[in-house]
């Protein structure tokens, strides 16, 4: 008799070794998509918040156009919901009780946060706000506020009749739909781009120069997205409009 020849035994399955080798390849390509993912998720929240800033601006352009004077600032401590939140704020004799504070939303009919999940901040130059019984603006008026590329430093823009500004992704100084006001970080440009309550009970800007600070670009602790209302293209609207001179 032929005996049969020995067979050898098929092999099922991977050593422990091997599972490891894999497992380790696994990681590292997933490590190395999270990144680029990560990094695009920041790139679409900063688009959207820039593209619903420029909406802003045209919100308002629109309202000055119509109304010949820009919003008062909405109180920012007014949780979403609640009575007035998101309305223009409260006047006094046709001025605004506070210069700056968050963006009024409703009244000019926008979103109320950026792409973070937090308010925007809104100041505006007195004169442009103010409403009868005080006189509007005028062609000579001048703004007073002034942007520059860094606390102190050049001038970005000047006689700036209004500013808005997104707190981006670390939201320092930012107000919440809540109400609350998140810790302010220790950026100096970023601190001149905080509303603050005054001595008076009052809001206005941080700066007493009533300076923002528009880097040109974001760094490790600088993430602020900022846009103002130059006068030329305040004044060309409100003339297109029939409003001036």
């Amino acid at each position: 008799m032929n005996s049969l020849p020995c067979q050898t035994p098929t092999r099922q399955g991977f050593t422990l070794t091997e599972l490891a080798v894999v497992l380790v390849i696994i990681s590292i390509l997933i490590g190395g998509l999270l990144l680029p993912l990560s990094s695009q998720i920041e790139m679409r929240n900063s688009n959207d918040t820039k593209a619903a800033m420029a909406e802003i601006r045209e919100a308002l352009l629109g309202y000055v156009a119509v109304n010949g004077y820009f919003p008062c600032p909405a109180l920012p401590t007014i949780a979403s919901g609640s009575p007035n939140a998101g309305l223009a704020g409260a006047r006094n004799a046709g001025a605004c009780v506070n210069p700056a504070g968050v963006l009024p939303w409703a009244t000019l009919g926008v979103a109320e946060k950026d792409a973070w999940g937090r308010r925007y901040s809104y100041r505006v130059t007195p004169e442009f706000s103010n409403a009868p019984p005080l006189p509007l603006f005028k062609l000579s008026s001048t703004g007073d506020i002034k942007v520059s590329s860094s606390a102190g430093g050049i001038a970005v823009a000047t006689a700036v009749p209004a500013v808005v500004i997104s707190h981006g992704k670390n939201g320092n100084a930012a107000f919440t739909a809540e109400g609350t006001q998140l810790p302010a970080g220790s950026d100096v440009d970023e601190l001149e781009n905080r509303v603050l309550i005054t001595s008076t009970g009052t809001w206005s800007d941080a700066s007493v120069a009533k300076e923002f600070v528009k880097r040109a670009a974001p760094t490790a602790t600088y993430d602020d997205e900022v846009v103002w209302i130059s006068p030329g293209v305040l004044f060309n609207r409100m003339i297109t409009a029939g409003k001036l001179p």
